[in-house]
């Protein structure tokens, strides 16, 4: 035996080609039975660099083996680590046999395990039911070896399993007969198999399922009144970049695609693909081309109940949000951009894609170059009409050039501005035209009137209301005839602003502004002439800031740390002289119907066509009470107050508005007040009242809840409402949870939305239970979702959700 210096130890009838050495008090050594028992920490060492560390061992001459037990530590020439409870090394064959509780690390790579075998002078393992760990898995194999392709180490098990579930009787396994791990990459299953427990649930011949959660195979399944039972399956895998011809795999690739193919009892089958480019900036409003398609089984099926024309069975979209970034200039930023939406039909997005129904249920199509750079903004867009069955306009093209606030050369004066050249006209959608041109000939008394004036969208109601409202003959009709049905015109518009913003005093902060602008309107339909209008507008804005310390308030219940209260009076006076269009003008960039007071500073006015007189004079006052958290300042309590006088009102001939009060609490991360209120406080006000409030509220870790309530009465156009929703969750245990949503329209005691889940933590698997009812009056719907997601591995997880919408 080779000897070395410190607690070497030599024995007769020992190997040369291990070191031994032991850091105990004493080595005791029996030279009948050949036994060796080495009293402290242990260290045997091979030829090759093989280390083997214990808390204790024996050495069996006649056997030619060691024993060692006690936290067993092996560590091999490459760096890789195995920790067991007992080991038995064999200097005649070269193995170490480890076995109770074996874990192998390398690298990233994880494995456990009842036993295992290494020979140290091949350096290879031999594992029987060995466990890998990648994080986030664990792998199970009856034969598992560490496979080297293109550079990179693959992990390969025969007649393998992977879960998540760190247990010694994992609760499900994803087994299969051949699996791959590609660390940081995918897993690769021939012929798999979804077990919970022991218990076969699901089978697929193959699957490649990347550690990337948009990637791989998902599925949902569920059911709705207008679907009926559905399986909505998506696979997503990247595409482009270069191929590998060794590996066969694509290096770099830079585009997702998520392949869908998707099963409704009472639509049919659908199949489609989304394909976005990775390479930009995550941008929700940049989704990539989306095209999808099904044969619809019944297309007069519908969400509401409101009976539909004919509908063709063939229902498609095709879409495209994509941006191309141009290197024109080094100091400024070139794209182009395109928003392309291509739909079957009027009804496509309501009945396959609600989601984006909500918010965009009219989508428009443009394409636009654009180049920014720290002053200005240069666009070039044009916007195209391929859905005729919704109101839409069109730009052909719009040219403009927006200039930031800036000052002038040294001075003190501050400029923005913008000019345009549009082309623009709109049209009538033909699925609102079916209804109009019915109700343009119905008589006064006609019971249907009042059902088919609420089927259209506001603007249409409004004009074919006056439309009905004047006798037969009437100059007035063929102008509003024209904006009703198809108003365009060609447009050159330029408003350029100054303003000085300024400090009287240590007090007062005094911003005056003066602006100028210039519109042309040439070829304009219908009878209307073509038209110049000037534009004047002059203003100022003032506020004085006052602030009191409120002394050493402390109170850790409500998260107040200290008190500042900051008072700011303020005033806008805004002014604006121009030559107002006529009311029966085809107006297109005109005003949307809202509760809220409209901007008082023109460049953020982009109604243009409604840019009319007005002398505004806007009063309030800030609120705020302000603490410290976090060795910052925070917004603990903040109201804003303000009311509008009118020397000229521009839209009803008003001389005061309504009185607003914008307040939000915060003032712990558990606990928020959002409330919004407008009323008439002088005169009539505005002519009618809102209230909209949300309160979130979480009393424990177990509980939270928001109540939310709008109100709106007698609006002059919008509808009036009295809606309450109350969204609440409740954990019960550890294991279950349980949620739900309730949604009334209290002007008519309509509960529109219920919804109500179950959730349960099976430790590997979450389990959820969702049934949804929602009372479109005119008809209901149902839908129920059951969801399973594998826990701490979100790329195989199954993504259910609750439409409650």
């Amino acid at each position: 035996m080779e000897q070395f210096p410190g607690n070497a130890v030599a024995l007769p009838d020992m190997p040369k080609n291990i070191r031994i050495r032991d850091f105990g008090p004493s080595t005791s050594y029996d030279a009948t039975t050949q036994i060796a028992t080495f009293s402290g920490p242990f260290e045997a060492i091979t030829d090759n660099g093989m280390k083997l560390h214990s808390a204790k061992a024996r050495w069996h001459g006649k056997e030619q083996r060691f024993h060692v037990d006690g936290d067993v530590k092996m560590t091999t020439a490459q760096g890789m680590e195995v920790f067991a409870n007992h080991a038995v090394a064999d200097t005649t064959s070269h193995t170490v046999t480890l076995t109770g509780d074996v874990s192998v690390y390398n690298g990233n790579l994880l494995q456990r395990g009842g036993q295992i075998v290494y020979h140290w002078q091949d350096e290879r393992f031999e594992a029987s039911d060995l466990r890998a760990g990648v994080d986030p898995l664990l792998l199970e194999a009856g034969r598992f070896h560490v496979e080297e392709r293109n550079g990179k180490q693959v992990y390969v098990g025969q007649d393998a399993g992977i879960t998540t579930h760190d247990a010694e009787k994992p609760g499900f396994w994803l087994r299969s007969s051949e699996t791959t791990v590609y660390p940081e990459d995918k897993v690769t299953f021939k012929n798999l198999r979804l077990y919970a427990g022991d218990v076969p649930i699901f089978w697929l011949p193959y699957l490649a399922q990347p550690l990337d959660g948009t990637l791989g195979y998902h599925f949902v399944p569920g059911a709705r009144s207008n679907w009926g039972g559905f399986l909505l399956n998506s696979y997503g895998i990247m595409l482009g970049g270069t191929p590998n011809l060794e590996t066969g795999e694509n290096e770099n690739a830079w585009l997702l695609s998520r392949w869908h193919f998707d099963l409704r009892t009472l639509r049919g089958l659908g199949t489609g693909v989304d394909l976005s480019d990775t390479r930009q900036d995550s941008n929700p409003n940049l989704s990539g081309l989306s095209l999808y398609y099904t044969k619809d089984l019944d297309p007069s099926q519908s969400r509401t109940g409101i009976p539909r024309g004919f509908v063709n069975e063939d229902r498609y979209r095709l879409a495209l949000q994509h941006r191309v970034p141009l290197e024109f200039q080094p100091d400024a930023d070139w794209r182009l951009d395109a928003n392309l939406n291509f739909l079957s039909d009027n009804h496509y997005l309501e009945d396959f894609n609600p989601d984006l129904f909500r918010v965009d249920p009219n989508p428009e199509n443009s394409l636009g170059l654009f180049r920014r750079d720290d002053h200005s903004l240069f666009s070039l867009f044009g916007r195209f009409r391929t859905n005729e069955f919704y109101r839409s306009d069109t730009r052909s093209p719009e040219i403009a050039v927006d200039f930031v606030r800036r000052p002038i050369l040294d001075l003190p004066i501050l400029h923005e501005g913008s000019a345009s050249l549009a082309f623009i006209e709109e049209e009538i959608g033909s699925a609102t035209l079916s209804t109009v041109r019915p109700l343009l000939a119905l008589p006064a008394n006609d019971p249907n009137v009042p059902f088919l004036l609420n089927q259209l969208p506001t603007y249409e109601r409004q004009l074919v209301q006056t439309l009905r409202s004047l006798p037969a003959g009437s100059p007035a009709i063929p102008r509003l005839t024209e904006q009703l049905f198809s108003p365009g015109y060609n447009r050159f518009h330029t408003y350029q602003q100054f303003s000085m913003p300024t400090q009287v005093g240590d007090w007062l902060n005094l911003s005056p502004e003066l602006g100028m602008g210039y519109s042309r309107y040439a070829n304009v339909s219908g009878p209307a002439t073509a038209i110049d209008r000037t534009h004047l507008q002059a203003g100022v804005e003032a506020s004085v800031k006052f602030s009191k310390n409120l002394g050493d308030v402390r109170d850790r219940d409500w998260g107040i740390d200290g008190l500042l209260h900051v008072v700011q009076p303020y005033t806008r006076l805004s002014f604006i002289s121009t030559d107002d269009l006529d009311p029966l003008f085809p107006a297109v960039d005109r005003e949307t119907f809202s509760t809220r007071p409209q901007p008082l500073a023109v460049p953020n006015f982009t109604a243009i066509d409604s840019l009319r007189d007005w002398g505004i004079v806007r009063l309030g006052m800030r609120n705020k009470l302000l603490t410290q958290r976090d060795a910052q300042s925070l917004d603990w309590l903040g109201m804003d107050t303000y009311l509008d006088a009118f020397l000229t009102d521009p839209d009803y001939n008003r001389d005061f508005s309504n009185l607003y009060n914008d307040l939000q609490w915060s003032p712990l991360p558990w606990l928020g007040v959002n409330l919004e209120t407008q009323f008439p406080l002088i005169a009539d006000g505005s002519g009618f009242s809102e209230v909209a409030a949300r309160t979130r509220f979480m009393p424990n870790p177990d509980l939270e809840f928001s109540v939310g309530h709008r109100l709106l009465d007698n609006h002059p156009v919008l509808t009036d409402s009295n809606r309450v929703d109350l969204r609440g969750y409740a954990r019960l245990s550890e294991r279950w949870g349980i949620g739900a949503l309730h949604l009334w329209e209290l002007d008519d005691g309509t509960l529109e939305i219920q919804q109500y889940t179950v959730h349960h933590d099976f430790n590997h698997w979450v389990a959820s239970l969702g049934i949804t009812h929602r009372d479109n009056r005119l008809k209901s719907e149902l839908g129920v979702l059951l969801s399973f997601t594998l826990k701490e591995f979100p790329s195989a997880s199954i993504p259910f959700k609750l439409d409650a919408e």
